[in-house]
Protein backbone atom coordinates (compact mmCIF):
# COMPACT_ATOMS: atom_id res chain seq x y z
CA UNK A 1 0.00 0.00 0.00
CA UNK A 2 1.56 3.46 -1.03
CA UNK A 3 1.11 6.35 0.84
CA UNK A 4 1.81 10.05 0.27
CA UNK A 5 2.85 12.70 2.38
CA UNK A 6 4.44 16.19 2.95
CA UNK A 7 7.36 16.33 5.12
CA UNK A 8 6.89 18.43 7.46
CA UNK A 9 10.49 18.60 9.52
CA UNK A 10 13.79 17.28 9.44
CA UNK A 11 15.42 16.75 12.64
CA UNK A 12 19.21 16.56 13.08
CA UNK A 13 20.72 16.86 16.14
CA UNK A 14 24.25 15.72 16.52
CA UNK A 15 25.24 17.72 19.44
CA UNK A 16 22.21 15.73 21.61
CA UNK A 17 21.80 12.05 22.34
CA UNK A 18 19.97 10.84 19.24
CA UNK A 19 17.45 8.10 19.40
CA UNK A 20 19.50 4.59 19.24
CA UNK A 21 18.33 1.34 17.18
CA UNK A 22 20.17 -1.52 18.81
CA UNK A 23 21.02 -4.47 16.67
CA UNK A 24 22.29 -7.55 18.46
CA UNK A 25 25.60 -9.10 16.93
CA UNK A 26 24.73 -12.63 17.78
CA UNK A 27 20.61 -12.35 16.96
CA UNK A 28 16.94 -10.48 17.61
CA UNK A 29 15.26 -9.60 20.73
CA UNK A 30 12.33 -11.13 21.31
CA UNK A 31 9.40 -9.08 21.79
CA UNK A 32 8.58 -10.38 24.80
CA UNK A 33 11.96 -10.33 26.27
CA UNK A 34 11.92 -6.12 25.93
CA UNK A 35 9.72 -5.74 28.63
CA UNK A 36 12.81 -7.33 31.06
CA UNK A 37 15.95 -5.35 29.43
CA UNK A 38 17.30 -2.71 31.72
CA UNK A 39 19.87 -0.22 29.35
CA UNK A 40 22.46 3.16 30.62
CA UNK A 41 24.85 4.96 28.55
CA UNK A 42 28.39 5.54 29.99
CA UNK A 43 31.97 7.19 29.31
CA UNK A 44 34.71 4.42 29.06
CA UNK A 45 37.35 6.90 30.25
CA UNK A 46 39.91 4.20 28.87
CA UNK A 47 38.72 4.53 25.28
CA UNK A 48 37.10 8.05 25.69
CA UNK A 49 33.93 6.97 24.00
CA UNK A 50 30.24 6.75 24.87
CA UNK A 51 29.32 2.94 25.42
CA UNK A 52 25.70 2.01 25.33
CA UNK A 53 25.03 -1.41 28.48
CA UNK A 54 22.11 -2.97 28.17
CA UNK A 55 21.16 -6.21 30.66
CA UNK A 56 18.35 -8.92 30.67
CA UNK A 57 19.27 -9.93 34.48
CA UNK A 58 21.73 -12.77 32.81
CA UNK A 59 23.78 -11.30 30.13
CA UNK A 60 25.24 -8.10 29.60
CA UNK A 61 25.63 -6.79 26.29
CA UNK A 62 27.54 -3.53 25.28
CA UNK A 63 28.40 -1.81 22.50
CA UNK A 64 30.38 2.16 21.55
CA UNK A 65 29.03 5.19 19.84
CA UNK A 66 29.65 4.87 16.01
CA UNK A 67 31.92 7.15 14.41
CA UNK A 68 29.31 9.50 12.39
CA UNK A 69 32.27 10.45 9.76
CA UNK A 70 32.48 6.40 8.58
CA UNK A 71 28.56 6.29 7.81
CA UNK A 72 28.12 5.91 4.23
CA UNK A 73 24.24 7.35 4.92
CA UNK A 74 21.60 8.49 7.71
CA UNK A 75 19.16 6.49 8.97
CA UNK A 76 15.82 8.44 9.87
CA UNK A 77 13.18 7.77 11.59
CA UNK A 78 9.98 8.48 10.14
CA UNK A 79 6.97 9.89 12.38
CA UNK A 80 3.74 10.03 9.90
CA UNK A 81 0.52 11.90 11.14
CA UNK A 82 -2.51 9.80 9.76
CA UNK A 83 -4.51 13.10 10.61
CA UNK A 84 -2.47 16.09 8.85
CA UNK A 85 -0.60 13.69 6.33
CA UNK A 86 2.44 14.89 7.36
CA UNK A 87 5.80 13.06 8.51
CA UNK A 88 8.54 14.15 10.44
CA UNK A 89 11.65 12.73 9.64
CA UNK A 90 14.53 12.24 12.97
CA UNK A 91 18.06 11.28 12.55
CA UNK A 92 18.74 7.79 14.49
CA UNK A 93 21.80 6.10 15.34
CA UNK A 94 22.59 2.19 14.90
CA UNK A 95 24.47 1.06 17.75
CA UNK A 96 25.95 -2.85 17.58
CA UNK A 97 26.01 -4.71 20.85
CA UNK A 98 27.75 -7.53 21.73
CA UNK A 99 27.51 -10.19 24.95
CA UNK A 100 30.16 -9.26 27.79
CA UNK A 101 31.37 -12.32 28.48
CA UNK A 102 33.95 -11.74 31.31
CA UNK A 103 33.12 -10.09 34.29
CA UNK A 104 34.13 -6.38 35.89
CA UNK A 105 35.27 -8.23 39.20
CA UNK A 106 38.76 -10.01 38.87
CA UNK A 107 38.80 -13.21 37.20
CA UNK A 108 41.45 -15.56 36.60
CA UNK A 109 42.89 -14.89 32.99
CA UNK A 110 44.93 -18.21 32.62
CA UNK A 111 41.71 -20.10 30.98
CA UNK A 112 39.79 -17.12 29.86
CA UNK A 113 40.27 -17.41 26.25
CA UNK A 114 38.96 -21.06 26.86
CA UNK A 115 35.97 -20.31 29.01
CA UNK A 116 34.67 -17.74 26.21
CA UNK A 117 34.75 -20.22 23.86
CA UNK A 118 33.00 -22.77 25.85
CA UNK A 119 30.43 -20.47 26.58
CA UNK A 120 29.93 -19.39 23.21
CA UNK A 121 29.45 -23.13 22.01
CA UNK A 122 26.88 -23.75 24.39
CA UNK A 123 24.62 -20.92 23.60
CA UNK A 124 24.94 -20.54 20.12
CA UNK A 125 26.46 -23.93 18.74
CA UNK A 126 25.03 -25.79 16.68
CA UNK A 127 23.81 -29.31 18.45
CA UNK A 128 26.94 -31.43 17.66
CA UNK A 129 29.43 -28.31 18.57
CA UNK A 130 27.28 -28.35 22.05
CA UNK A 131 28.19 -32.09 22.85
CA UNK A 132 31.60 -31.61 21.57
CA UNK A 133 31.68 -29.00 24.43
CA UNK A 134 30.54 -30.97 26.99
CA UNK A 135 32.45 -33.75 26.23
CA UNK A 136 35.75 -31.60 26.38
CA UNK A 137 34.49 -30.77 29.75
CA UNK A 138 33.78 -33.86 31.12
CA UNK A 139 37.57 -34.66 30.62
CA UNK A 140 38.85 -31.63 32.04
CA UNK A 141 40.72 -32.23 35.62
CA UNK A 142 38.89 -30.34 38.02
CA UNK A 143 41.55 -28.76 39.96
CA UNK A 144 39.36 -27.39 43.00
CA UNK A 145 38.90 -31.47 43.51
CA UNK A 146 42.55 -32.25 43.18
CA UNK A 147 43.48 -30.24 45.50
CA UNK A 148 40.94 -31.02 48.22
CA UNK A 149 41.61 -34.68 47.86
CA UNK A 150 45.32 -33.21 48.41
CA UNK A 151 44.34 -31.22 51.47
CA UNK A 152 42.31 -34.32 53.19
CA UNK A 153 45.16 -36.61 52.44
CA UNK A 154 47.74 -34.63 54.04
CA UNK A 155 45.68 -33.71 57.19
CA UNK A 156 47.30 -36.68 59.46
CA UNK A 157 50.37 -36.27 58.45
CA UNK A 158 52.73 -35.66 61.32
CA UNK A 159 55.07 -32.81 61.38
CA UNK A 160 57.83 -32.51 63.31
CA UNK A 161 57.66 -28.63 64.51
CA UNK A 162 61.98 -28.00 64.90
CA UNK A 163 61.79 -29.38 61.22
CA UNK A 164 59.86 -26.24 60.57
CA UNK A 165 61.30 -23.77 63.30
CA UNK A 166 63.93 -22.23 60.69
CA UNK A 167 61.99 -21.91 57.46
CA UNK A 168 59.48 -19.20 58.25
CA UNK A 169 59.19 -16.75 61.35
CA UNK A 170 55.25 -17.21 63.01
CA UNK A 171 54.14 -13.84 61.24
CA UNK A 172 54.75 -15.33 57.91
CA UNK A 173 53.44 -18.56 58.38
CA UNK A 174 50.02 -17.18 60.13
CA UNK A 175 49.28 -14.62 57.39
CA UNK A 176 49.54 -17.43 54.54
CA UNK A 177 47.17 -19.09 56.33
CA UNK A 178 44.98 -17.14 56.84
CA UNK A 179 44.72 -14.55 54.11
CA UNK A 180 44.05 -14.78 50.52
CA UNK A 181 47.36 -14.17 48.26
CA UNK A 182 47.29 -10.16 48.00
CA UNK A 183 49.38 -7.89 45.69
CA UNK A 184 50.44 -5.31 47.35
CA UNK A 185 52.48 -3.53 44.46
CA UNK A 186 48.92 -3.15 42.66
CA UNK A 187 48.18 0.40 41.05
CA UNK A 188 44.25 -0.68 40.83
CA UNK A 189 42.79 -1.27 43.99
CA UNK A 190 40.51 -4.11 42.38
CA UNK A 191 44.06 -5.28 41.60
CA UNK A 192 44.39 -6.04 45.51
CA UNK A 193 42.70 -9.12 46.01
CA UNK A 194 41.04 -11.84 43.64
CA UNK A 195 37.62 -13.03 44.94
CA UNK A 196 37.98 -16.32 43.06
CA UNK A 197 41.15 -16.86 45.50
CA UNK A 198 39.04 -16.90 48.00
CA UNK A 199 35.71 -19.12 46.08
CA UNK A 200 36.63 -20.36 43.29
CA UNK A 201 34.34 -18.89 40.21
CA UNK A 202 32.86 -22.20 39.28
CA UNK A 203 31.48 -22.78 42.86
CA UNK A 204 29.95 -19.02 43.11
CA UNK A 205 28.23 -19.52 39.95
CA UNK A 206 26.12 -22.26 41.48
CA UNK A 207 24.68 -19.25 43.37
CA UNK A 208 23.30 -17.31 40.95
CA UNK A 209 19.67 -18.63 40.53
CA UNK A 210 19.27 -17.87 44.20
CA UNK A 211 21.09 -14.41 43.54
CA UNK A 212 18.71 -13.76 40.60
CA UNK A 213 15.91 -14.58 43.28
CA UNK A 214 17.04 -12.60 45.77
CA UNK A 215 17.56 -9.44 42.89
CA UNK A 216 13.85 -9.67 42.25
CA UNK A 217 12.57 -9.07 45.93
CA UNK A 218 13.28 -12.44 48.21
CA UNK A 219 14.93 -11.16 50.65
CA UNK A 220 13.19 -12.58 54.03
CA UNK A 221 15.36 -13.32 56.94
CA UNK A 222 18.48 -11.62 55.68
CA UNK A 223 19.78 -8.84 58.38
CA UNK A 224 20.11 -4.91 57.59
CA UNK A 225 23.73 -5.38 56.61
CA UNK A 226 22.67 -7.54 53.21
CA UNK A 227 19.01 -5.20 52.80
CA UNK A 228 21.02 -2.15 52.70
CA UNK A 229 24.30 -3.36 50.47
CA UNK A 230 21.41 -4.72 48.24
CA UNK A 231 20.13 -1.32 47.51
CA UNK A 232 23.69 -0.21 46.78
CA UNK A 233 24.03 -2.44 43.87
CA UNK A 234 21.04 -2.66 42.14
CA UNK A 235 21.38 -0.52 39.61
CA UNK A 236 25.07 -2.36 39.30
CA UNK A 237 25.75 -4.10 36.14
CA UNK A 238 27.68 -7.32 37.98
CA UNK A 239 24.81 -7.47 40.36
CA UNK A 240 24.43 -10.83 40.43
CA UNK A 241 27.94 -11.65 41.04
CA UNK A 242 27.98 -9.16 44.24
CA UNK A 243 24.75 -10.67 45.19
CA UNK A 244 26.13 -14.09 45.00
CA UNK A 245 29.23 -12.81 46.97
CA UNK A 246 27.04 -11.34 49.62
CA UNK A 247 25.04 -14.64 50.13
CA UNK A 248 28.70 -16.19 50.32
CA UNK A 249 29.44 -13.96 53.20
CA UNK A 250 26.26 -14.71 54.65
CA UNK A 251 26.87 -18.86 54.68
CA UNK A 252 30.14 -18.37 55.81
CA UNK A 253 28.39 -16.72 58.93
CA UNK A 254 25.69 -19.21 59.20
CA UNK A 255 28.83 -22.22 59.71
CA UNK A 256 30.59 -20.15 62.79
CA UNK A 257 26.99 -19.68 64.19
CA UNK A 258 25.66 -23.53 64.02
CA UNK A 259 25.87 -25.52 67.36
CA UNK A 260 29.38 -27.43 67.60
CA UNK A 261 27.30 -30.75 67.78
CA UNK A 262 25.81 -29.74 64.91
CA UNK A 263 28.51 -28.89 63.17
CA UNK A 264 30.31 -32.29 63.57
CA UNK A 265 27.35 -34.11 61.86
CA UNK A 266 27.99 -35.87 58.80
CA UNK A 267 25.26 -34.25 56.86
CA UNK A 268 25.60 -30.49 57.73
CA UNK A 269 23.81 -27.99 55.81
CA UNK A 270 24.91 -24.43 55.68
CA UNK A 271 23.78 -23.67 52.27
CA UNK A 272 20.54 -25.54 50.95
CA UNK A 273 21.28 -24.00 47.00
CA UNK A 274 24.59 -25.46 46.54
CA UNK A 275 25.74 -28.93 47.02
CA UNK A 276 29.74 -27.75 46.03
CA UNK A 277 29.38 -24.44 47.96
CA UNK A 278 28.10 -26.16 50.81
CA UNK A 279 31.07 -28.69 50.96
CA UNK A 280 33.44 -26.30 50.38
CA UNK A 281 32.82 -23.71 52.97
CA UNK A 282 33.48 -26.97 55.80
CA UNK A 283 36.52 -28.10 54.21
CA UNK A 284 37.75 -24.69 54.27
CA UNK A 285 36.73 -22.85 57.76
CA UNK A 286 37.05 -25.96 59.80
CA UNK A 287 39.95 -28.58 60.87
CA UNK A 288 39.02 -32.46 60.82
CA UNK A 289 40.01 -34.49 63.65
CA UNK A 290 39.42 -37.98 65.62
CA UNK A 291 36.28 -36.44 66.74
CA UNK A 292 34.82 -34.64 63.90
CA UNK A 293 35.15 -31.30 62.53
CA UNK A 294 36.63 -28.54 65.03
CA UNK A 295 36.60 -24.89 64.43
CA UNK A 296 39.41 -23.12 66.00
CA UNK A 297 39.88 -19.56 66.54
CA UNK A 298 42.13 -19.36 63.82
CA UNK A 299 39.37 -20.77 61.14
CA UNK A 300 36.62 -18.28 62.91
CA UNK A 301 39.71 -15.58 62.12
CA UNK A 302 40.04 -16.93 58.68
CA UNK A 303 36.38 -16.44 57.89
CA UNK A 304 36.38 -12.76 59.17
CA UNK A 305 39.34 -12.10 57.26
CA UNK A 306 37.81 -13.47 53.80
CA UNK A 307 33.91 -12.26 54.64
CA UNK A 308 35.91 -8.23 55.18
CA UNK A 309 37.77 -9.03 51.86
CA UNK A 310 34.22 -9.74 49.70
CA UNK A 311 32.29 -7.12 51.50
CA UNK A 312 35.00 -4.42 50.65
CA UNK A 313 34.34 -5.50 47.27
CA UNK A 314 31.18 -5.61 46.81
CA UNK A 315 31.05 -2.17 48.44
CA UNK A 316 33.46 -0.61 46.33
CA UNK A 317 36.24 -1.36 49.12
CA UNK A 318 34.25 0.99 51.84
CA UNK A 319 32.88 -0.81 54.81
CA UNK A 320 30.74 0.35 58.31
CA UNK A 321 32.40 -2.23 60.20
CA UNK A 322 29.17 -1.21 62.81
CA UNK A 323 26.49 -2.12 60.47
CA UNK A 324 29.06 -5.24 59.49
CA UNK A 325 29.15 -6.55 63.05
CA UNK A 326 24.77 -6.39 63.65
CA UNK A 327 25.72 -9.18 60.75
CA UNK A 328 27.62 -11.68 62.24
CA UNK A 329 26.09 -14.07 64.63
CA UNK A 330 29.75 -14.68 66.43
CA UNK A 331 30.07 -12.26 69.32
CA UNK A 332 33.10 -10.26 67.97
CA UNK A 333 34.44 -6.91 68.93
CA UNK A 334 34.78 -3.60 67.15
CA UNK A 335 38.55 -3.42 68.22
CA UNK A 336 39.11 -7.13 66.36
CA UNK A 337 37.57 -6.15 63.26
CA UNK A 338 39.42 -3.16 62.93
CA UNK A 339 42.72 -4.83 63.89
CA UNK A 340 41.79 -7.78 61.05
CA UNK A 341 41.12 -4.68 58.78
CA UNK A 342 44.57 -3.50 59.16
CA UNK A 343 45.78 -6.88 58.32
CA UNK A 344 43.80 -6.84 55.03
CA UNK A 345 45.41 -3.32 54.33
CA UNK A 346 42.14 -1.50 54.86
CA UNK A 347 42.79 2.03 56.58
CA UNK A 348 39.93 4.05 58.96
CA UNK A 349 38.34 6.72 57.21
CA UNK A 350 39.00 9.97 58.46
CA UNK A 351 35.36 11.00 58.20
CA UNK A 352 34.73 7.87 60.35
CA UNK A 353 36.83 5.56 62.06
CA UNK A 354 34.57 2.76 62.09
CA UNK A 355 34.47 3.20 58.23
CA UNK A 356 37.33 1.34 56.95
CA UNK A 357 38.83 1.77 53.27
CA UNK A 358 41.15 -0.36 51.13
CA UNK A 359 43.07 1.65 48.96
CA UNK A 360 46.23 1.53 47.10
CA UNK A 361 49.28 2.17 47.75
CA UNK A 362 48.78 -0.07 50.73
CA UNK A 363 50.11 0.79 54.28
CA UNK A 364 52.97 -1.15 55.19
CA UNK A 365 52.20 -4.90 56.25
CA UNK A 366 50.76 -5.23 59.83
CA UNK A 367 51.75 -8.49 61.84
CA UNK A 368 48.88 -10.89 62.51
CA UNK A 369 50.85 -12.01 65.71
CA UNK A 370 50.81 -9.24 68.52
CA UNK A 371 53.88 -9.20 71.06
CA UNK A 372 52.80 -9.39 74.74
CA UNK A 373 54.36 -7.40 77.32
CA UNK A 374 57.60 -8.68 78.64
CA UNK A 375 56.88 -10.49 81.77
CA UNK A 376 60.64 -12.18 82.27
CA UNK A 377 60.48 -14.12 78.97
CA UNK A 378 58.95 -12.59 75.93
CA UNK A 379 55.71 -14.40 74.35
CA UNK A 380 53.54 -13.83 71.52
CA UNK A 381 49.49 -14.59 70.80
CA UNK A 382 47.45 -14.92 68.31
CA UNK A 383 44.37 -12.62 67.49
CA UNK A 384 41.87 -14.40 68.79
Amino acid sequence: MKMKAIIEEVIVQPDKIQPIIVDFQIGKLKDDEVKSMSCGLFRDQTRDKTVLALSNGRIVYKGYEPDPEKESVRTMLVLHNKKTGKVRLIEAERWQVTPVLDKPVIEDSRHNVDEKIVMLNKQFGSKKVKRRTEQFEKMKVDVDAVKDQLEKAVLNVEIDKMDLSNQLPANESAEAALLPPCNRDATNVKDVYNVYDIIPRSKLETLYEHAMEVLNGNVEGKSKFFKHTLRSIQSDLDNANKIALLLYIEMINAWFVMPLRDAKKRDVVVCQVSEEVNQYIIDTYSVASANGRSRPNTMKDKGLIHCMILALTVSNFMLDLDSFREMLGIRTSLKKLTDLAKIIGATASKEDKKVMVLKVPLPKPVSLVRKGKRKGKSDSQMLI
